[in-house]
């Protein structure tokens, strides 16, 4: 008899996993959606850890991103963090520009191969994508592909050789790692805040030819 008690249990606690688990298309849908708003509209900031052809450094880091843009400013703190000057900046919206500061550790960019701007409101995006996104937990345009975990989240996105990886803790975003043939980048974030985010866009000083 203790023995059936314990197997009716188990049972149920089983089939009650399962249900919670089961999520109706509607529900995967919203689930999505609502994880792709959290990446809409944001302001963070933390530690970057860069890694190039054996040289390694570490820089305060500052990423904003709405809509319309995103800017990615890296800072060189001085010596015991005191008077931050930039370091470099990156700079999304019709056009991808790089500028380096410094001069040197790379240069300057940009780049009008790929209309990203298209793409950069995660709460519009066509319907054909969000049912790729429940259907097979990625999409792809042009030559880059998004991958989704199980819980709908922004995974991976990956482009030829250079991949992308974000890494949540409790559903909040803590980590995003890029790696390449030739460099790796590893953002640890400090604080991340979403709601409305203004950001002045990235001005080069001299003429990219």
């Amino acid at each position: 008899m203790k023995r059936a008690y314990i197997l009716i249990v188990a049972i149920l606690f089983m089939v009650g996993c399962s249900s919670v688990k089961q999520l109706s298309e509607k529900q995967k849908e919203k689930l999505a959606r609502t994880n792709l708003a959290y990446l809409n509209n944001f302001n963070s900031r933390g530690v970057v850890d860069i890694s190039v052809k054996g040289f390694s450094l570490k820089k305060e880091f500052f990423l904003k991103k709405n809509s319309k843009s995103l800017r990615l400013d890296i800072l060189d703190s001085g010596i015991m963090s005191l008077l931050p000057s930039p370091f470099a900046s990156l700079y999304v919206e019709d056009k991808i520009l790089v500028t380096n500061y410094n001069k040197g550790f790379f240069p300057d960019l940009v780049s009008e191969q790929f209309p990203v701007n298209q793409f950069l409101d995660l709460e519009k995006l066509p319907q054909g994508i969000i049912d790729e996104i429940i259907k097979n937990r990625k999409f792809t345009i042009a030559i880059i592909q998004f991958e989704f975990d199980e819980k709908y989240r922004l995974h991976q996105i990956i482009m030829n050789e250079n991949k992308t990886t974000f890494e949540y803790q409790n559903n909040d975003l803590y980590r995003i790692n890029f790696l390449s043939p030739k460099a790796e980048v590893k953002f640890d974030f400090d604080s991340f805040e979403t709601g409305d985010v203004l950001i002045k866009p990235v001005e080069l000083k001299n003429k990219i030819d």
